[in-house]
């Protein structure tokens, strides 16, 4: 995980599609290519559901598998509603509201002229505090409870792992049940509402499912992705005046996510019935896994794929998925990253990256792939008047 594109790359030889064992346990179907992954993530054979997994293969995956991402039509379709529905009325933009304001609390505590790790100082506490409200949750404060989160997202290497996922997931089902205070009274359907957030109000066990999954997931991949940006851009000359240009400042986020976004093993689908699979045959209960980071930097998509380039366009990159199952929450990675970039640009614009080996990925115990530090040299801040940007180290 530390590195894994030599690994990864070395597949594309085997063609779009390669049989490798996973976890030296199983052997899956490996997507390798990009036109191979959009076709597979569009293939109706292909499901998210894992009870069309081979009996062979289903005691191989995560009970962690229970969210939206996970369902099929016409499940799918109605949890995806609801979960859009409450992404309205006014939801995202108080999301918004609230990111910006606590990225610039968090940028002003830090101490000028002195070496900070971003990771936990600003990265973590912003999403999972911004995170938690928009879902309707209180902020994991407990380590035993942050234990558990942290528990839901390592891969699913063994029987004991799997024992310990299914009892993390219990935990964390009510806490978000019950919003983090014992629950009183019988749980009605759970809908949103304004009152609790997303979560909503004593909400079923399908829908605390999805927003554990919504919580779980997606503040870990957010974490390790804005780290690894954060990471990259610092070592750009120039890079606090890229912030400030919000079209740059989209590109740029798509490409760390192309070339180095959270997501590496990739999407797991299962196969519902025998088909060809760009030129494979595909059996029926078969896993293929679509590979996101090498999708990424296919070089009949991506010119040069393994160079750095903020001002990548078009960039049509699968971080996120595609089609019906594309993520429900790019609009707050995005606030997100709108609330970050600029307000520590801002204040540091003479930051820069620690020097090199001080941070190494952080990803060996997770699905996600992270650094393990984001250590910046902070320097004074932001004189009166425009910055202009300099000539930069990295290829901008």
């Amino acid at each position: 995980m530390e590195d894994p594109y030599p690994l990864l790359e070395s597949l594309r030889s085997s063609g779009p599609v390669a049989r490798v064992r996973l976890y030296e346990r199983f052997d899956v179907w490996w997507v390798t290519g990009y036109a191979a992954a959009v076709a597979a993530l569009s293939a109706p054979e292909l499901s998210s559901d894992q009870r069309h997994a081979h009996p062979a293969l289903a005691h191989h995956v995560s009970p962690m598998r229970v969210g939206l991402i996970d369902r099929d039509p016409p499940e799918h379709t109605r949890l995806r509603g609801e979960t859009l529905r409450a992404f309205s009325g006014g939801r995202l933009a108080a999301f918004e509201q609230h990111a910006r304001t606590l990225g610039a609390e968090l940028v002003a505590a830090l101490p000028p002229e002195s070496r900070v790790d971003l990771l936990p100082t600003v990265v973590r506490p912003l999403v999972e505090r911004t995170v938690s409200t928009f879902l309707g949750l209180p902020p994991l404060v407990d380590e035993a409870l942050r234990a558990h989160a942290d528990l839901l997202t390592r891969p699913m290497t063994g029987d004991a792992v799997r024992a310990e996922i299914g009892r993390a997931r219990a935990v964390l089902r009510r806490h978000v049940r019950t919003g983090g205070v014992p629950e009183a009274g019988p749980s009605g359907e759970g809908r949103p509402s304004r009152d609790g957030g997303v979560r909503g109000h004593l909400p079923s066990d399908e829908w605390a499912d999805v927003v554990l999954q919504m919580y779980v997931a997606g503040r870990r991949s957010t974490v390790d992705f804005l780290a690894t940006a954060l990471l990259g851009l610092l070592a750009v000359d120039g890079w606090a005046g890229l912030c400030h240009d919000p079209a740059v400042r989209r590109t740029a986020v798509d490409e760390f996510l192309r070339l180095d976004g959270p997501i590496v093993r990739g999407v797991w689908r299962f196969a519902r019935a025998d088909f060809d699979l760009s030129g494979t045959a595909v059996a029926r209960g078969d896993l293929v896994i679509v590979s996101l980071a090498l999708a990424g930097r296919d070089p009949r998509v991506f010119p040069d794929p393994a160079r750095l380039d903020l001002r990548r366009a078009p960039n049509r990159h699968l971080q996120f998925g595609l089609g019906a199952h594309r993520c429900v929450g790019v609009p707050l990675v995005h606030a997100l990253a709108d609330a970050l970039l600029p307000a520590l640009g801002a204040r540091f614009p003479c930051a820069g990256a620690a020097p090199a080996g001080s941070a190494q990925p952080g990803g060996r115990g997770s699905v996600f792939r992270g650094p393990a530090h984001v250590l910046a040299d902070l320097g004074p801040e932001c004189p009166p008047g425009p910055m202009e940007p300099r000539t930069p180290r990295r290829t901008a």
